[in-house]
């Protein structure tokens, strides 16, 4: 079975039922294999891999060794201040092609990350914990070369990673969340079983990469870091995005300070290419 959380088809009523209730069992009954078939069911982002740079090269690639596999990015322009761009899943960080291009034109350089298991990138899996920990090392990586980091604009799973970093390394940068799936979690169960995949089933994955990281997966939802909407935050969301949500966004920032910018019309990752959106970037970093 391909699983995809993008897919918006769902079996039919009777198979969606007994496929949960056997993945409910094995998640209650054999909670060690559950997560093994969890891990190689769900975490299997089963995009394309391959792509050539259409609008600029690279003047350098950067492997960085992460704890599940190496992490490739791609460096254009020549500026001295970075801007990061972190992709979603099943993406990779050629949906940025057009951000890329106007961003060097505007002087700088652009660090643009494939995570595991998209793109250049090795590995077939990947998770939310992977994406943070990619950014964590790739900031970490110019914070020891001693060049600036101006800010990073980040897409939905690569979002929902951004705002898991800590205070400390997003103070003092522009920091860019487009089509952010405010409720990721919530999302990510409501898929699975829409699919026929018990609840049990994702939660014994979740569990199992929570102990290798050493930390709780319900940690990384958005609830628990409204201290950083206070931060030099921007919010891109189309109101017809149908992976996430505007309205849960829009309640998420009641009251807060962050800027959004809504569009329509856009969806979920055709907003990345959008001339508007993207003039609307550049205005937002030379503030």
């Amino acid at each position: 079975m391909k699983f995809s959380f993008f897919n918006e088809r769902s079996n039919s009523f009777g198979l969606t039922t007994l496929s949960r209730g056997l993945t409910s069992i094995i998640g209650t009954f054999a909670p060690r294999f559950s997560a093994y078939v969890g891990k190689n069911l769900l975490l299997r982002p089963y995009g394309k891999r391959n792509y050539s740079e259409a609008c600029i090269s690279p003047i350098q690639e950067l492997i960085l060794a992460t704890s599940i596999g190496k992490a490739h990015i791609n460096l254009f322009g020549h500026g001295e201040q970075v801007i990061i761009v972190s992709h979603g899943w099943a993406d990779s960080s050629q949906s940025f092609n057009k951000m890329i291009l106007s961003l060097t034109e505007q002087g700088y350089l652009v660090a643009a990350i494939d995570h595991i298991g998209h793109g250049k990138s090795t590995g077939n899996k990947s998770h939310l914990f992977s994406f943070i920990e990619t950014i964590e090392l790739l900031i970490e990586h110019f914070n020891n070369q001693s060049i600036a980091i101006k800010g990073i604009v980040a897409h939905s799973m690569g979002a929902v990673a951004t705002l898991n970093l800590s205070r400390n390394i997003l103070k003092n940068k522009k920091i860019i969340l487009i089509s952010f799936p405010n409720n990721f979690f919530e999302l990510m169960f409501e898929k699975v079983e829409q699919v026929g995949i018990s609840r049990k089933l994702l939660t014994r994955v979740l569990e199992s990469i929570s102990r290798q990281y050493g930390k709780r997966w319900q940690q990384l939802s958005s609830v628990h870091h409204r201290e950083k909407l206070a931060l030099d935050l921007t919010f891109i969301h189309d109101r017809n995005d149908r992976f996430a949500p505007f309205t849960d966004l829009e309640t998420f920032l009641k009251n807060e300070k962050p800027r959004l910018v809504a569009t329509s019309g856009l969806g979920h990752t055709r907003i990345l290419g959008d001339t508007s959106v993207i003039d609307n970037i550049t205005q937002v970093l030379a503030t």
